[in-house]
Formats: structure tokens, sequence, C-alpha cells
């Protein structure tokens, strides 16, 4: 049944250490065309013309802009970036999806820079779209949570840090679920329909006992969803040097992800995938069951077929089959913008995406299994053909029961749902035995 998952220890071992990097296409990684400007504004003609419906997200500098001056001056830099795409956009291109990351915004900050969206493009009304808002606990209260809602957010996601002493607050004011408790009691007073937490492990200073207590904390307030991620995973440079950049043993990080699978699975959370758990009333377990469910570069979503713009430094955009990065420098970001250009530097030409692999990476995430016929269908490649030496690894994934594989298809079971990203490198590998192999050698690092 799709939702459920369980832990074997056995397969978790050989094959869990793939870490998710392997699980997207494409990937930043394999952005290696130049994107100029005017290949974004020609896609933007195509949709245009297409009438398709759009989503947009907004990303904040982060660390980079830590000073009110330099928050401001980003700003004004987004503004320009959003009037310059605006420009190309239909008037009945309706924005559905919406990811705002609010950051240290202050509230006039966010009314502000929506009024400027909402300018620039055409939303669709709340009840038949998805407009997230993404707070960090440090900077989030009740009244930025009701401005929130007042400008139209219906969902929103809550980053969690487990953060040391040193790193500018006690470990109490961030571990304390009352600060928690008062987030989700404003989101749920406010009616908002769902509730994120991203909850990360694998820290150096945490436990797997203090891991316990805090998920335990999570799980009686109940929020919708629950995205477990691996430090690991976020940093990937981090590799090689667990102990020099915070990072816990391979051991007390399994121990935590086990610990998190089982215990939010005995709660009634369902197991979307990529680490995301939600209640079984949540928009993504029921798109997931009537097969609606979608993973694109803004995760798993509701609105596959938008066209997605990115903002901000680093923001990555999908316009037809066009995929573009902006700068990842704040620098160059902004100079581009001063300059009076979009900050597209990279990405992949639509000519240069492999469509059959972004479509069977995505059914594998949303429904653990592939139909070889309904993939050719869909992309006018047959899958057995084209991954023909790849087959000898898909053989050893299911001798080793991690797929059920035959000439139709594969399926994965709920007893290795926690490794897709083990089939999705099968994909790209010669041999599931040398992913083994690789995964043993990292763990013995």
């Amino acid at each position: 049944m799709l939702g459920s998952v369980t832990w074997d220890d056995a397969l978790v071992q050989r094959y869990g250490q793939i870490g998710q990097l392997h699980c997207t296409y494409p990937a930043a990684s394999d952005f290696s065309d130049r994107i100029a400007p005017l290949d974004l504004l020609r896609a933007l003609r195509e949709s245009r013309r297409a009438g398709r419906a759009l989503s947009v997200s907004v990303q904040q500098a982060g660390g980079a802009c830590s000073q009110p001056d330099d928050i401001a001056g980003y700003m004004l830099r987004l503004e320009r970036e959003i009037e310059q795409l605006g420009c190309h956009v239909g008037p009945f291109q309706r924005v559905e999806q919406l990811q705002l990351g609010v950051g240290a915004l202050s509230i006039e900050s966010v009314r502000h820079l929506v009024s400027v969206l909402k300018s620039r493009f055409h939303f669709a009304e709340p009840g038949a779209a998805s407009f997230t808002a993404e707070v960090e606990l440090a900077h989030v209260d009740w009244p930025l949570i009701g401005a929130l809602h007042e400008l139209g957010f219906n969902q929103l996601s809550v980053g969690v840090p487990d953060l040391r002493a040193d790193d500018g607050c006690t470990v109490e004011y961030f571990r304390s679920s009352a600060r928690i408790r008062a987030v989700i009691e404003a989101a749920h007073a406010l009616h908002y329909r769902s509730v994120n937490l991203d909850l990360g492990y694998g820290r150096s200073w945490q436990t797997p006992a203090s891991f316990a207590r805090k998920l335990a904390s999570i799980i009686e307030l109940a929020p919708d969803q629950v995205t477990m991620f691996d430090y690991r995973d976020a940093a990937p440079a981090a590799s090689g040097g667990a102990g020099r950049l915070g990072l816990a043993s391979p051991c007390d990080t399994l121990a935590m992800y086990r610990h998190g699978v089982e215990q939010l699975s005995a709660a009634g959370y369902r197991y979307i995938g990529l680490g995301k758990f939600v209640l079984p009333h949540d928009d993504l377990a029921m798109a997931q069951e009537i097969g609606a469910l979608h993973h694109d570069i803004v995760g798993y979503t509701l609105h596959g077929d938008c066209d997605h713009l990115g903002l901000g430094v680093g923001a990555i955009s999908r316009v037809g089959g066009l995929y573009s990065q902006n700068a990842c420098t704040l620098q160059a970001y902004q100079q581009a913008l001063d300059q009076g250009q979009l900050p597209s530097v990279c990405g992949l030409h639509a000519s240069r995406v492999d469509q059959l692999q972004r479509l069977l990476f995505e059914r594998l995430h949303c429904t653990f299994e592939l139909d070889f016929d309904a993939l050719a269908l869909h992309s006018g490649v047959d899958a057995r053909q084209r991954y023909a030496q790849q087959w000898p690894a898909l053989r050893q994934l299911h001798a080793d029961g991690v797929i059920e594989l035959d000439e139709g298809g594969l399926v994965i079971p709920a007893h290795a749902r926690l490794l897709v990203a083990a089939v999705c490198a099968a994909f790209e590998q010669p041999s599931a035995a040398a992913l083994a192999h690789s995964a043993t050698a990292r763990r013995r690092r």
C-alpha cells in the first residue's frame, strides 16, 4: 500500500548510504549549458503563447545578507528581477503555486514583496492554489503568521534547527517544544491548510537520545507534514570530515534516522518519499493515492504541469523544457540586475534534457514503481532497450529484495522504500554490487 514503509536493517546497511543527490534529474551538477537571459525570455514567450499556469519561488540570500542594509539591497534586486520577468508573463497565466522564503524579513518587508509579486503576476484564488511561506523558528511569531495568512498564504513550512549554544542562542531556546507549539497552534487557529516541519538529523552535537526527545515533542504537536533530512545530504562536501564539520558518526546518524522512520510511522504518518512524512488527511497523501502527485525542482507538488520561475540567488527555473539557474553568488546576482540583465547563467536546453530519465525518476519518487510501457508511451523511448546496460544492476537489486522486477516494470516494496536513491543510482551505474561496495567504503571512512 502506498504510504507505508518499514525498516529493513540489512538493506539499509548495504544500500542506505547512497545519498539523496542521486534522486534528482536534472540536478544542478547537470547544468552544463550556458543559458543567456534571451534563452529564458524565449522560453517564457512560448509559455505565454501556450497559456501555461505558473509556479513561483522566491529565495532569500541567507547568511550572505545578515545586516539590514544588505537585506534592503537584496530586496531591491529581487524587485528588479520580478519586474523583468513579469513583463513576459501573459494575463491568463495564473500563479497556482508560490513558495516564499521569509527568512529574517520584517512583516512590512514581506507585505511589500508580496505586493510587488501581485503587481506583476496574476495569482489564482487561494482555495485552488498552494501558497507556502517558509519561515525560520528564530524569526517567526504570531503576528508574522497572521500577516502571512492575510496575504493569502495557506501553507506554512518551518525550519527547526538543532543548534549549539555557541551559535548565538541557547540550546533550550531552539529545542524547547513551547516555541514550536506556538507556531503550530497559530497556524491551526488561522486555518492554514498544512504545516510542515523540517527536521534534520546527524549533527555531532545531537545524540540518538536527544533526537528521540525532540521527535517525541514534535509528534505530540501533530504537524501535517514532517520532512526529515540528513545533514550529510544538506552539505555533501562534508564527506570525509564529519567531526571537523560538525557531523555525527555514521552509527549515531543511522540510529536517529531509524528512530524517526519508526516513530513517525507508528504515529500514523504516511511515507510519501525522500524523507517526507504526512498525515493521511494531507493533500500530498491524497494526491499520491489517486496518482496525481508530482515531483519537480520544488519538491513534491500538486502542480506538476506549471512552468516554474525561481527568483533570487542560485534559484532554478524550468520553463517548458528549459532549465535555467541564476548566479549562485550574491555579487554576481546583484551585478547582473544592476546592469539591467536577468541573472541566469547556466542550465540545460530542452534538447539536452533526457525526458525518459526525468519521467522515470519522478515516477519512482511518487509511486515507487515503473511501468515500462507507460514510460515508452510518454517519452517515446523503450526503457528496456535504453537501460540494457543497467539490467544486471537491476537484477541484483531484485535478488537483494530492493525491487520486484519483471519485463513489464518494477515495484519498490514497503521494506525498501527508504532506498529509492539506490534504485535511481542503479539507472546510472553499471552494477549494484559497485554501489554496495562504494557505500560500505564510505561507512568505513
